[in-house]
């Protein structure tokens, strides 16, 4: 027996998969960015999914390191003596969304553990969509999109911040009051955090180029609505951008029923140009179609639900092919009373069967006659009809990707 049990311990000592016994339990200094730029920084924050270094010694024998108490996972073949890189895991408990976070980097060995004092923040805000791109100053502009979280500003075109800020406790929306001086040509909105500055993206930008149709100075109304009367700049519960809008106030026909009293087309038949293709350097004919969206914005008022409520765009291709695209209301419009919000329907998803735009510059073409037409229709699933107030306005093409 005796035999027996050496010969056991024996081969214990010598598996190779056994862990390595530590010479002594781990010491953090310090923890810096895995960026060759901030190497010399040392830092006692980061955000989730970032990697870190950590700096301090008797780290090659490491085992375990936790961040708020869950563990990370990490390769010791990057270990040494005196640095350890691990990445932050994204499901890591955050000062943004749990109670009691320890805020503590633990690393430990076989011969026991080193804390250090250590934050983990939620990632830099992102921006996936503004409630109106045609706000003016002193109006409230609302955000959506992730991460807003110990906000500190957000800044509009021109470099001026606006006041007021007020973020959701869910991290998915964010009020500002638009402040005096910006200028749309000049950038992004931009929100800045802790944990850093969101970046620009086709959702950032506002009063963009492109305009087709605003019932104001840029007016290619063709047929649909009453030019006499749904053309206007009073409609109730609802206030102009600025002039006026195209109005579509009746009881919707369910089942997806017709009537020229939901539709907007714009159209010159005289075959002149109604698309934007200045300047040629965001509107050029050999872009794909995927760059491009038609926008415009849109108020609701006076009516129970905006479920079942759709927006269509329409044009005709060369052969005269009608094609569509389809958005919901309330994935755009959040609200009911009247206030302005920017919707979008990218122009790839434009279909007629197989029948798609390929580039911009199919849009360009028109139909068989070369006359150019874009609509909109207000389109209800619902079996029962649905009275509504709604009221469109700066209907455009934006190049997503400038």
């Amino acid at each position: 027996m005796l035999f027996v049990a050496g010969a056991f311990f024996s081969c214990k000592e010598e598996d190779p998969t056994a862990p390595a016994e530590a010479k002594a339990a781990p010491i953090i200094e310090a923890v810096r960015s895995m960026n060759p730029a901030k190497a010399d920084s040392t830092f006692t924050q980061s955000t989730l999914g970032s990697t870190i270094v950590i700096k301090g010694q008797n780290l090659e024998d490491v085992t375990s390191i936790t961040f708020n108490g869950l563990s990370a996972s990490f390769n010791t073949a990057y270990a040494s003596d005196n640095y350890l890189i691990v990445a932050i895991p994204t499901a890591t408990p955050t000062v943004a969304t749990a109670t009691n976070v320890p805020n503590k980097l633990v690393v430990g060995n076989s011969k026991g553990e080193a804390t250090y004092d250590f934050t983990v923040l939620p990632p830099v805000p992102l921006i996936t969509a503004m409630s109106n791109e045609f706000v003016k100053a002193g109006e409230t502009l609302m955000l959506y999109g992730e991460y807003f979280y110990f906000v500190k500003e957000v800044t509009f075109p021109g470099g001026v911040n606006g006041t007021n800020i007020t973020a959701s406790p869910d991290g998915l929306s964010l009020s500002v009051t638009v402040p005096n001086g910006f200028d749309p040509t000049k950038g992004d909105v931009i929100v800045t955090s802790e944990s850093g500055k969101s970046l620009g993206n086709a959702r950032t930008k506002l009063y963009s180029f492109g305009m087709v149709g605003n019932f104001d100075d840029k007016n290619p109304f063709g047929w649909g609505i009453s030019a006499a009367t749904n053309i206007t700049n009073t409609a109730s519960g609802i206030t102009p951008i600025d002039g006026k809008f195209g109005l579509i106030a009746m009881a919707l026909p369910g089942n997806y029923g017709w009537s020229n009293d939901k539709v907007i087309n714009l159209a010159d038949y005289g075959g002149a140009q109604i698309f934007p293709t200045q300047p040629a350097t965001i509107f050029n004919a050999e872009d794909p179609i995927a760059n491009y969206e038609a926008r415009m914005e849109v108020a609701v008022a006076n009516t129970a639900s905006l479920k079942g409520l759709q927006l269509q765009v329409m044009t005709q291709e060369a052969t005269d092919k009608e094609l569509t695209a389809n958005v919901n209301l309330a994935d755009f419009v959040r609200s009911a009373d009247g206030k302005w919000y920017t919707v979008a329907v990218p122009l790839a998803n434009l279909a007629n069967g197989s029948t798609k735009l390929a580039k911009y510059g199919d849009l360009l073409k028109g139909n068989k006659a070369g006359v150019k037409q874009y609509r909109v229709v207000i389109v209800n699933t619902n079996a029962a009809d649905v009275p509504a107030t709604i009221a469109i306005d700066n209907i455009r093409v934006v190049n997503t990707t400038k």
